[in-house]
Order: C-alpha cells, then structure tokens, then sequence
C-alpha cells in the first residue's frame, strides 16, 4: 500500500491557496480592463461631444467676424470719401480765398 505522507497535503493546500489568490488576481485585472475600456469610451465620446461644440461655436464666431468685417470695410469705404469730399471743399475754398487776395 501506498502511504500518504501528512506534508504532502500541505503542499497540496498550499498550491490550491496559491491558484485561487492568482486567480482572484486575473479576475481582479479583467474586472479592470473592462472598466477602463468602458470609461475610455465614455470620455472619448465626451471629447467628441465637446469638439463639436467648439466646432459650432467657431462656426458662428467665424460667422461673426466675416460680417463684422463686410460692416467695416462698408464704413471705411464711407469715410474715405467723406474725407476725400472734405479735403476737396476745403481746397475749393482755399482756392476762393486766393482769388478773392488776388483781386
């Protein structure tokens, strides 16, 4: 007969501690792998999300500026006639004074 010694059960236990504290371990990090990659989505859609609300509001700013800038050059083109009809009265008189001196 074969005799089964007392610390060859120990072994045996100590082994079986061992896998299961591993395996808890591996489960431990599957656990996590899934909650990171449910997380990265999330943020990742979230970035999405704000992207194209900077995207929308870039838009309209560009919008904005676009039409700001029509409205300046309009009023800039009214004030450089303005000044060129000021600066010609005034040498239009300026001419009249010199010819009523010369009489």
């Amino acid at each position: 007969m074969v005799q089964i010694k007392a610390n060859f059960a120990v072994t045996h236990r100590r082994q079986l501690i061992i896998g299961g504290t591993l395996l808890m371990l591996s489960l431990i990090c599957v656990a996590m792998t899934i909650l990171f990659l449910y997380v990265n989505a999330n943020a990742d859609r979230r970035v999405e999300e704000i992207r194209a609300q900077y995207r929308t509001i870039s838009d309209r700013r560009e919008a904005r500026v676009a039409e700001l800038t029509g409205q300046l050059s309009t009023l800039q083109h009214k004030l450089d006639s303005f000044t060129a009809r000021e600066e010609s009265q005034k040498r239009h008189a300026e001419a009249q004074r010199q010819a009523e001196e010369t009489r």
